[in-house]
């Protein structure tokens, strides 16, 4: 490449690229064997995991108390809103690669990058929690030897946060047994993730009907310790946060969309059927889990267990330890599945090391990226501690909601442009068409409410409302008792950003169209996606916290020194530029913003 200038034109019209993806495109070197059943209990087995065996605990005993319940409610309504943003775009883009692709195919190659990048870090930390969760559960049952037994054969780890007290060999060497699992192909994996999912549910329906059965109706209404919501509707909210995550797992759907057989139909299906069984199963086994033990003598580590040996129910409490146990299995297997495909299609854009797009021949597995991240995942569940991974993949997962849904309100501006001047071209003669330029085919300005709109623009009214919400989010968060206690100024604050939300959404309305697409769409565009926006930004503000949020930060400026180096050296780093012999699974060669655009309307 030339001179430092033309490197860095170079760099900035890649960032500015996006991919070309046509939703009648159903090429791919992987195995299409899936059904709309087998991606809903995958969706399943990757949900329900650490979220209700681990932090229903952590959100019961320290942030909600018995109004945990209203927290799984909302998280579960908060995800559904979120669900059918992807399910728009998984009917869209039969590829998999989930939000990673959506944005490259919607927005420009540096977003995607930096969204597939902290994805990519997410599905590591994500199976280093199943890994740990898992072993903990498993040694739960051995009444805690095997880690006690290592803290005294080689002592704890000093070098403080976010590296774990003591060396957790069983969850290193369980990963080493997911990654034999996952290369044995699709089809297996997907027969054991069924297996396990379906075991995971009939140990929260047990621990549902227990509850209801021998559990104590007075845990729930507490009136000895602060009634139902102890911690007051900022403990429901930061419970939410804490909820949310035991939710996420449908996205594994969207991944699959290449090995799907009718990706446009079965992906949303899945999607919607797979959140309505986990959303009953939560709310259920956490009114079980309340009514057999009070909030305040839930064990954190293993908390449906505890609840049973509260009650002396003994045969209980390893019945509720197998589960988890298996439903955990289940979710590390998934999540390496999840990361092995996410490798392999940023490897395909040119966006990752060409190494990992290598395929088998049989099992149509890459067996690279699955053997590598597995290795990767293992070395991060024998080193770090849960509760600091945590904290960092709610805040990614948090904006990455954000982005997506931004993306498709800005792809709907498109399609309104788009469709409004091929419209204005059929109006026109055959012999006029071709002396029509792209400004040509721009309607004529509009004044009033909709020329406000046309003068701002789609992509600043998104980022308004972004920063609005962050207002939003603060002020709910810090000023609950400002607000609980009547002071006015907390209301006038509240109802300002309330207020310019719903004026920014007004404005929205006059610059979004319908989808063009055929299948699946996201109906009440812009409200939806505003209100999804503004949702996940309210409870990323109660989440978040200094440490999450600096690592987030130094994480994204890391990506983005990794990408410049892959744009700007690709032979060293990349198959951006290798021939089609060396690099199995190229995808379709990118295209600006602009070109994509003009050639909808050709």
């Amino acid at each position: 490449m030339g001179g430092s200038k033309e490197r860095l034109w170079y760099l900035l019209n890649r960032m500015r690229k996006k991919k070309v993806i046509s939703e009648h495109d159903h090429s791919t070197e992987l195995k299409r064997c899936l059904t709309t059943t087998h991606l809903t209990f995958m969706g399943v087995g990757c949900t329900v995991g650490v979220g209700i065996y681990v932090l229903v605990g952590v959100a019961a005993k320290e942030y909600a108390g018995p109004g945990v319940l209203l927290s799984f409610l909302l998280a579960g309504l908060v995800t559904v809103i979120n669900a059918i943003c992807f399910a728009e775009f998984g009917a869209r883009i039969p590829k998999t690669g989930a939000s990673y692709t959506y944005v490259y195919e919607s927005a420009c190659e540096l977003l995607a990058f930096l969204v597939g990048w902290m994805a990519l870090v997410g599905y590591i930390t994500s199976g280093a929690i199943a890994a740990r969760a898992w072993s903990g559960y498993l040694d739960s049952l051995f009444n805690n030897n095997v880690h006690e037994s290592t803290v005294q054969a080689l002592g704890k780890v000093t070098l403080g946060p976010p590296f774990s007290e003591s060396l957790d060999f069983l969850a290193c060497a369980y990963e080493i047994v997911v990654i034999i699992i996952i290369s044995l192909g699709v089809q297996a994996s997907a027969f054991i993730s069924t297996l396990l999912a379906g075991v995971s549910v009939c140990v929260l329906l047990f621990v549902t009907i227990m509850g209801l059965v021998i559990g104590d109706f007075r845990n729930i209404t507490n009136t000895e310790h602060g009634g139902f919501l102890p911690y007051g509707i900022g403990g429901v909210l930061a419970g939410t946060a804490a909820c949310f995550y035991a939710f996420q797992g449908f996205d594994i759907i969207c991944m699959s969309a290449e090995e799907c057989k009718t990706p446009s139909k079965s992906i949303p299906r899945a999607i919607f059927s797979e959140l309505l069984i986990v959303t009953l199963l939560y709310v259920g086994s956490s009114c079980g889990l309340i009514l057999l033990v009070p909030y305040s003598k839930i064990d954190v580590r293993a908390p449906l267990p505890s609840a049973f040996a509260y009650k002396h129910i003994e045969w209980a409490k390893y019945v509720v330890s197998i589960g988890p146990t298996l439903g955990i299995s289940n979710l590390n297997i998934l999540n390496l599945y999840n990361l092995s495909r996410h490798v392999y299609c940023m490897s395909s854009d040119g966006l990752f090391m060409k190494a990992f797009l290598k395929v088998n021949r049989t099992t149509k597995v890459p067996v690279r990226a699955t053997v590598v991240m597995g290795l990767l995942v293992s070395l991060f569940a024998l080193l770090f501690d849960i509760s600091n991974l945590v904290s960092f993949n709610v805040i990614s997962i948090f904006l990455s909601f954000v982005i997506s849904n931004g993306i498709l309100l800005l792809s709907r501006k498109e399609e309104r442009n788009v469709r409004s001047g091929c419209s204005e071209n059929r109006n026109v003669s055959s012999d006029e068409q071709p002396l029509l330029s792209s400004d040509d085919r721009v309607s004529e300005p509009r004044t009033g409410f909709s020329g406000l709109a046309d003068r701002i623009g789609l992509l600043y009214l998104v980022c308004l409302v972004v920063f609005t919400s962050l207002g939003l989010g603060l002020q709910l968060v810090s000023g609950t008792d400002d607000l609980l206690h009547g002071r006015a100024l907390a209301f006038v604050c509240l109802g300002l950003l309330l207020g310019l939300i719903v004026f920014l959404t007004a404005l929205m309305a006059t610059q979004t169209g319908p989808a063009k697409h055929s299948g699946f769409r996201m109906p009440l565009v812009p409200y939806l996606p505003v209100l999804s926006i503004v949702i996940n930004i309210v409870l990323l503000a109660a989440a978040a916290n200094v440490t999450g949020v600096v690592g987030y930060i130094i994480l994204v400026a890391l990506g983005f020194g990794i990408y410049v180096a892959l744009v700007l050296f690709p032979s060293s780093s990349s198959g951006q530029n290798s021939s089609s012999g060396n690099v199995e699974g190229k995808r379709e060669e990118e295209t600006s913003l602009m070109n994509a655009r003009d050639d909808d309307c050709d």
